[in-house]
């Protein structure tokens, strides 16, 4: 049987998504809470579970990939750019994006903006292998 993974989000080590992938971000800490390695091999992984934070006047610039991921925001507010139009979130929100959707999110407040975010894995997963 299986047993059951207990982790603590705050003694996840965060790490610039910049630095840590070359994507076009300001000020946005990404923190894998579970991974395709989380328990090993014998744990089904179909999906990723991920926390970030985008700070005071950060942003991610809008991009694409090939896996579905929905976002729950947790703090803050921030613009949520898509392919033809750009859409607030604030907590409490829960939003979903399709596989190939255009997104992008900018903080412009003076506060952290913070979500978890799921992501379904694809191929052998291998976008769902954290840092």
């Amino acid at each position: 049987m299986l047993a059951v993974i207990k982790r603590r989000t705050d003694e996840i080590e965060g790490h610039d998504v910049h630095d840590a992938y070359g994507t076009d971000a300001r000020n946005v800490t990404i923190r894998w809470i579970s991974d395709s390695r989380t328990g090993g091999p014998e744990y089904m992984h179909h999906f990723a579970l991920r926390y970030f934070v985008i700070g005071p006047k950060g942003y991610m610039a809008a991009h694409k990939h090939p896996w579905e991921q929905e976002i729950i925001v947790t703090k803050g507010k921030a613009l949520i750019t898509l392919e033809k139009e750009t859409r607030e979130a604030v907590q409490g929100d829960v939003l979903y994006f399709a596989a190939d959707e255009l997104h992008g999110f900018r903080n412009e407040t003076d506060s952290s903006f913070e979500f978890y975010c799921v992501i379904g894995c694809v191929g052998k997963g291998e976008n769902c292998i954290g840092l």
